[in-house]
């Protein structure tokens, strides 16, 4: 089991999300006009960050030693360096090193999986972190009139040790293997019906998680407490997978969310119950798309990604949050795209 790139991406994961955030919601935030033009940035930001992971994930499958991590590592390092002086350039470069760099580790998480899903939970999970904090601190930043390029020091030292474990993560531990992953997806229909269900489940999830209700986030800090609840979904989703099998969890969680999410919106500890379960499905529909398509890991974890984007895309232009009517629905689809695409054997059963 290598540990080491595990724990390299999925640090730089917290990392890499942090800076993106702290960029977006400071000096990004501080250095434009309006809220239209912080709306337009923040919607560039997730097309680049998102929609381009398919792309060069398709490159990284034919250039399997190609340190994409690394890489966004430095170009997000050169985003923060850049921020307090070209926001514009500074987001879209942020938002490259992102792509670059969330390829890279998800196909290190998929190729060293050892046939298990957990692997995939523990390396996305800590973005969810990393996207609240980077918001929290970044916003702080938005309030000064003059900010002082000392609050650039840390930002710069953690992107450079980032792209320093990343790079020797990648020479030590190259992504050369095939995705080996089993018992997650379907045989009983065909490749392309599975994938398409998976995915649809992760549009319908990523669209539901924009209605979830959440009264009780009144504050930002209060944001920690529903991006630590994302967080350890994520990263127990796979775990759970790996024991109870996939079909079963991924269904169960996603039911068992429906009431403490529609009916947890002025009570937090019932609601983050909620977030817990309903995000428990991500790596076992990112198991299901590697699964199909094992010699390309790369462009297996862009489609998901760009499932993600898809769905939370009409939260862009339309308020979504808090619409009760839309979770039902959306959580009994994704559930039956699961039911249908997903395999209930135990890792390691046949």
């Amino acid at each position: 089991m290598k540990i080491f790139p595990l724990a390299a991406y999925t640090f730089s994961h917290f990392a890499v999300d942090y800076l993106c955030f702290w960029i977006l919601f400071g000096y990004f935030s501080a250095g434009i006009s309006g809220t239209a033009e912080q709306a337009l940035g923040f919607i560039l930001y997730n097309f680049i960050a998102f929609g381009l992971q398919m792309v060069i994930g398709a490159y990284c499958d034919e250039h399997r030693k190609f340190p994409s991590s690394a890489l966004g590592c430095v170009l997000v390092l050169v985003a923060v360096m850049l921020s307090p002086f070209a926001p514009w350039v500074s987001l879209v470069i942020t938002a490259l090193g992102n792509a670059f760099f969330h390829v890279g580790g998800g196909i290190e998480s998929l190729v060293h999986s050892g046939g298990k899903l957990y692997r995939g939970g523990v390396f996305v999970s800590a973005g969810a972190l990393g996207v609240v904090l980077g918001t929290l601190h970044g916003t702080k930043l938005s309030f000064g009139n003059f900010i002082s390029p000392k609050v650039l020091i840390d930002p710069v030292l953690m992107a450079l040790f980032c792209a320093v474990i990343c790079y020797i993560a990648n020479k030590k531990y190259p992504n050369l293997e095939d995705c080996d992953i089993k018992n997650t997806a379907s045989e009983k229909i065909g490749i392309w019906l599975v994938l398409g269900l998976a995915l649809l489940s992760v549009v319908i999830r990523s669209f539901g998680g924009t209605a979830i209700p959440m009264e009780w986030k009144t504050t930002m800090k209060l944001g920690l407490v529903s991006g630590f609840a994302a967080f350890l979904g994520k990263f127990f989703g796979g775990f759970a997978a790996d024991l109870f099998g996939a079909k079963r969890t991924g269904i169960i969680s996603l039911l068992a969310s429906l009431p403490f999410i529609i009916f947890g919106s002025g009570n937090m500890v019932v609601s983050v119950i909620g977030i817990v379960l309903f995000n428990i499905t991500m790596p076992i529909t990112l198991g299901i798309v590697a699964e199909k398509l094992p010699k390309n890991p790369g462009i297996a974890f862009g489609l998901t990604t760009a499932a993600l984007l898809l769905g939370a895309v009409p939260s862009f232009f339309v308020m979504i949050s808090g619409k009760i009517f839309l979770l039902l629905p959306a959580v009994l689809v994704s559930a039956a795209c699961i039911y249908f695409s997903a395999e209930n054997k135990r890792v390691g059963e046949k």
